[in-house]
């Protein structure tokens, strides 16, 4: 693992939900994606468009304190010039080398080769098959032409889970292709589980009907949050139980890659405040609602930092896609 990625590392329980739709299973017939970033809530992501070398991209980049987590610095869901993208969850490995063990490239190298070099599916397995990796998870990938594939990724392995043109796939941080390939603590197969099935309820719910707004909305469902058997849900704020140090949503993402379009909300979807600030870091900041930042009009550099704030460049973007809204509006 490189400097950038430092042996001081934490390894919180993971809670990141993802899904994707494309065909039949949508309102236009587009391929869609969509993930909640879950993290310890004193690491956040920013919004950034990286112009080289190789494809622009525009994606949400993990900047963590120390100590950091291992997939700090990664470039974890994002869509590039071509209309490739992806988003991924955490999954340990129960069989074979994990992130701190394994010999390749790590998570931050990983986010940025795949969004950089593919032009499709068959681009980022090529990769995955390509190079020794040090990552592991669940990697959802989507692109222009409407295919979406789930790929359940190890460090030594690699599975190609499902891969259609036509239908919905939500996961969250274990591997479903054959019991016990995947760390499944009691509190992760609690979370992961539970957040597993809500996701594809909802998915098959709103079947034929999927749109940007769907994907948001359950980005901001609360189902088991209450729920004293289970206690965790897909919008994540956070459990006593996990001390100084909670862990929940500090962005969500929706991507639209046939226009190239990443929606981003900053903090929980769902609008709320904090219930313990000095718990729950930055979350004051939460904007309750999605953002579009369109790839194809937009500078390179950092459009929303780490607190939350647009930058100018970011205000630039959003500024003039308020302008076009309204002259759409009045044609």
């Amino acid at each position: 693992m490189s400097a950038q990625a430092s042996t001081l590392t934490t390894r919180p329980v993971p809670g990141c939900t993802i899904a994707a739709a494309t065909g039949g299973a949508t309102a236009d017939g587009r391929p869609l994606l969509m993930a909640t970033s879950d993290d310890p809530f004193a690491t956040r992501t920013r919004l950034v468009v990286e112009d080289g070398p190789g494809r622009r991209f525009l994606a949400t980049q993990i900047i963590s304190p120390p100590p950091m987590v291992s997939w700090s610095n990664m470039h974890t869901r994002g869509v590039n010039a071509a209309g490739f993208a992806y988003v991924w969850s955490y999954v340990t490995p129960a069989h074979e080398p994990n992130d701190k063990t394994a010999i390749g490239i790590p998570y931050y190298q990983w986010g940025r080769l795949v969004l950089a070099e593919a032009a499709g599916i068959d681009d980022a397995l090529a990769l995955l098959d390509r190079h020794p990796r040090a990552f592991h998870g669940n990697f959802l990938f989507a692109d222009a032409s409407g295919e979406i594939c789930l790929v359940e990724v190890g460090t030594q392995s690699l599975c190609v889970a499902e891969r259609t043109r036509d239908g919905a796939i939500g996961r969250s941080n274990h591997w479903t292709s054959a019991p016990g390939r995947s760390v499944e603590d009691a509190d992760l197969a609690c979370s992961s589980g539970h957040r597993c099935d809500r996701v594809n309820e909802l998915l098959a719910e709103a079947h034929g009907r999927i749109d940007r707004e769907t994907l948001m909305a359950i980005c901001r469902d609360h189902a088991g949050r209450d729920d004293p058997a289970i206690g965790y849900s897909i919008c994540a704020h956070g459990r006593p139980e996990q001390g100084d140090a909670w862990f929940g949503t500090v962005s969500s993402e929706v991507i639209e890659p046939a226009s190239r379009t990443l929606w981003y909300c900053y903090g929980w979807p769902c609008g709320e405040s904090p219930d313990d600030p000095a718990r729950q870091p930055f979350q004051e900041h939460s904007w309750g609602a999605y953002l579009p930042f369109e790839l194809d009009r937009m500078d390179g550099g950092v459009h929303v930092a780490i607190d939350g704030r647009l930058t100018v460049a970011g205000w630039r973007h959003v500024g003039s896609a308020t302008a076009r809204d309204r002259v759409a509006a009045l044609a």
